[in-house]
């Protein structure tokens, strides 16, 4: 297959419009040579066309910001702490609302949260989705907060009209949401593989519509899975006693009773707590159990020997203090002055949160600073997905969505990536995981098959030379053999995450099928292991450890993730939990088979059109919503999937 010159582009400094150094016709020129022999498809020729249209955009935006900053006193530090304060205005509206309107229903299944929306008149499409909302509202507070770096600030300037000032805030929020919805919209086209088109003079952001719907089905999953872990959690499950063990033997029972502010300083005062885990540390540690199981508690070495659990742990003690700080409550959130702004953003000693974890828990002083150094923002690039603590002199302050809301999966990869932890040693730890699994774990009655130890296949050819193979998985079955290939890798947060994990899953395409190809041409030399030839057909199967791209078909190839993969053998169904008011629980359950001859034939079938994702997917749709900073022409358009509520005569 010829090299397309979108995997080039995307790389090359002068082809993103979003970006100050953004010159098309010299990066063109000064690549020609190396750009002319690969192949132009529709997205490239698309991108071609478009760029100066979505750089003239990207133009537009900086003028409104620089028009919006131009307006304001204030100095850059004040910025970072206005626009931190204003994210977290922003999740105390949402949060609340959300749970309004989440549970306004007279029932609630475990699909519900991606279908719960928010309306408000600042919004350029009137309503918009909790889900993802939060995320959004980040991405917009870092792109500002990146943006900071190229304005020039006013010095010794004098603020004497402080309501203009929080209007500055504000619009630097809209004009920032706005440009964080077209460069989301762009990236994702331009990453995943999707087209940009010109229809009755409005741009349109077109994306792959199954792919679409497939990412939003991941994310619902994976929330589920997570939920399902959680309540394990929450009882007395044998599975999970030394997990409670860590929070025991790493814990002093205290928390905080009252926080009193004298003289601007906030005063800690504490009081014993129960020995159950709190619920912050149950909601942190169920992502890590459910997608971590085969690497969470290995210590590492330049963290002082902590774990991942123990930085989790960590963390949901850090949740616990950011929650309990003095905040206005959700009907005190009009903002008209400075001073009631700065009070969504409130600031400690940084002696007071370290002496916090000093009384609560029992790691080291130099643990304690190694966790917080991990989360706090370093030099001028702003990521508050990953740096939730900022440094202000003697103080610290915090995005309190980038810790109350974290995705820990993507921190913890983060963590493990400073930590110097090598993602091959993870990637054979999660092969080891999913063999012992198949091994130990009890199947169904219908899902018999033996898990084939070998896993280097060799034999000298005519000229004594060595021909091999090493297989990550293989499975045999009474009329089957299953070919895994299992690839561990990074958790995928943005659009280029997506690039790259999709180039994983390329090559481990083409190793799948090259083994399979092995093992077919050469399957007399291992007719002991495999059965008699004739009698037994391959299956070919990608096992990642991420949901994202679980559903998808490459070559004629399925991808699972490994829950998806297990579930086929261990409980051979899936199980929906509906809860109505006045009438309790309902469990519904889905079967992928019903004999030991169907567990076998709707293998290929299953993982092409995994049962848990086509559900999902019967229940979505695709809308258009505009992207398009106000006054500008023309339209832009992206789109997005919406959840169609179910009715209960579909149940």
């Amino acid at each position: 297959m010829a090299e397309k010159i979108i995997d080039k582009i995307l790389w090359i400094e002068g082809f993103y419009p979003f970006s100050l150094k953004y010159d098309l016709e010299k990066a063109i020129e000064t690549h020609k040579q190396e750009l002319e022999t690969l192949e132009v498809d529709e997205i490239s020729n698309s991108i071609f066309k478009y760029s100066n249209y979505f750089n003239s955009y990207f133009k537009d935006i900086c003028k409104a910001l620089d028009t919006v900053i131009g307006q304001s006193t204030l100095t850059k530090s004040n910025f970072i702490d206005l626009i931190i304060s204003d994210l977290n205005r922003t999740e105390l509206l949402i949060s609340e609302e959300s749970k309004k309107s989440l549970f306004s229903g007279s029932s609630f299944d475990s699909n519900m949260p991606a279908n719960v929306y928010i309306q408000k008149p600042e919004f350029q499409n009137n309503t918009e989705p909790v889900w993802g909302l939060i995320d959004s509202a980040m991405e917009t507070a870092t792109l500002n907060l990146n943006y900071l770096n190229y304005v020039k600030f006013k010095e010794n300037a004098v603020t004497t009209n402080e309501l203009s000032q929080v209007d500055v805030i504000k619009n630097i929020t809209l004009v920032g949401s706005t440009f964080n919805a077209i460069k989301q919209s762009y990236d994702r086209i331009i990453w995943r593989g999707g087209i940009i088109k010109d229809e009755n003079s409005v741009v349109k952001l077109k994306s792959n519509q199954r792919h679409l719907m497939l990412d939003n089905t991941a994310l619902t999953r994976l929330i589920r899975n997570i939920g399902a872990v959680q309540m394990e959690l929450q009882t007395d499950s044998a599975e999970y006693k030394s997990i409670k063990k860590i929070y025991h033997t790493t814990r002093h029972f205290q928390i905080i009773k009252s926080i009193e502010e004298k003289d601007g300083e906030l005063k800690l005062l504490y009081q014993a707590k129960p020995k159950n885990p709190s619920d912050t540390f149950i909601n942190y540690t169920a992502p890590i159990l459910t997608y971590y199981p085969f690497y969470h508690s290995e210590k590492i070495s330049e963290f002082d020997n902590l774990s991942i659990l123990d930085l989790v742990n960590l963390f949901s003690s850090l949740c616990d203090f950011v929650m309990v700080l003095p905040m206005p409550t959700y009907n005190d959130t009009e903002v008209k002055d400075l001073a009631k702004f700065r009070r969504f953003n409130p600031k400690v000693k940084k002696a007071t949160l370290k002496d916090y974890f000093k009384k609560t828990s029992k790691y080291s002083e130099k643990q304690i600073s190694i966790f917080l150094n991990l989360l706090t923002q370093k030099d001028k690039k702003h990521n508050l997905f990953l740096y939730s603590i900022y440094e202000a002199d003697d103080y610290y302050f915090f995005s309190h969505s980038s810790i109350k809301r974290a995705n820990m999966l993507y921190l913890v990869d983060k963590w493990l990536e400073v930590g110097k932890c090598d993602l091959a040693e993870r990637g054979f730890k999660f092969e080891d995981y999913i063999k012992n699994f198949l091994r130990n774990e009890k199947p169904n009655e219908f899902a018999k098959f033996k898990v084939i130890e070998q896993s280097k296949f060799s034999f000298l050819d005519e000229n004594n030379v060595s021909i091999e193979e090493e297989i990550d998985l293989l499975i045999k079955t009474e009329s089957t053999i299953v070919i895994g290939e299992i690839k561990c890798s990074m958790y995928p947060l943005d659009p280029d995450d997506f690039y790259s994990a999709y180039q994983t899953i390329k090559k481990a395409k083409n190793q799948v099928a090259r083994k399979a190809k092995f093992i077919e041409d050469n399957w007399g030399k291992f007719e002991h292991i495999l059965g008699k030839k004739g009698q037994t057909k391959i299956q070919r199967i990608i096992i990642l450890n991420f949901p994202h791209f679980a559903g998808r078909i490459i070559d004629e190839i399925p991808i699972a993730d490994f829950y998806l993969f297990l579930s086929y053998f261990k409980s051979g169904k899936l199980t929906n939990v509906k809860i109505e008011k006045n009438k309790g629980m309902t469990v519904n359950e889905i079967k992928y088979y019903n004999s030991i001859q169907s567990f076998e034939e709707n293998f290929n079938q299953f993982f092409k059109n995994p049962v848990p994702i086509e559900e999902l997917i019967s229940r979505q749709k695709i809308e258009e919503y505009e992207v398009t900073l106000n006054g500008t022409e023309p339209k832009t358009i992206a789109e997005r999937v919406v959840y169609i509520e179910k009715k209960p005569e579909d149940e």
